[in-house]
């Protein structure tokens, strides 16, 4: 479960982890709410766009969340959620937002943090080929 707050670059983290999204190395979930926010914001991309369409996993949740106080985010906290995500990922942990360690089961990480997990540096190293 990545949030996407800005156009991935191959030199951003969000991006490496898109790539490996896009690779099917990770597991990612969007909503018809998220996809008409990447469409927003990633609109100037289509290719991204459409490739996020294709890859990433729709998810349809039953309920409403009411967790966070910045009212917006509570969608992406109900995709990680009823998905049953391990990880939500996003760079917006500021008081507000994603400013708790986890949500039920899903623990919240940046981009970065995530990048540094054993297991991510595993995947990494099979994405790239190497040992």
């Amino acid at each position: 479960m990545l949030k996407l707050a800005t156009l991935p670059n191959p030199t951003n983290k969000s991006a490496v982890i898109v790539e490996l999204c896009l690779s099917h190395l990770l597991h990612a979930y969007v909503t018809p709410e998220m996809l008409a926010e990447y469409q927003r914001v990633l609109g100037d991309t289509p290719l991204l766009l459409e490739e996020i369409q294709r890859h990433f996993a729709l998810c349809l949740p039953l309920f409403s969340a009411t967790a966070i106080a910045h009212e917006p985010d509570n969608r992406i906290l109900e995709c990680a959620l009823a998905c049953q995500a391990d990880y939500l990922l996003t760079v917006n942990t500021a008081p507000g937002h994603f400013d708790q360690p986890r949500y039920g089961d899903v623990r919240v990480l940046t981009p970065g943090a995530f990048l540094t997990l054993p297991a991510t540096q595993t995947l990494l190293r099979r994405s790239t080929g190497s040992s």
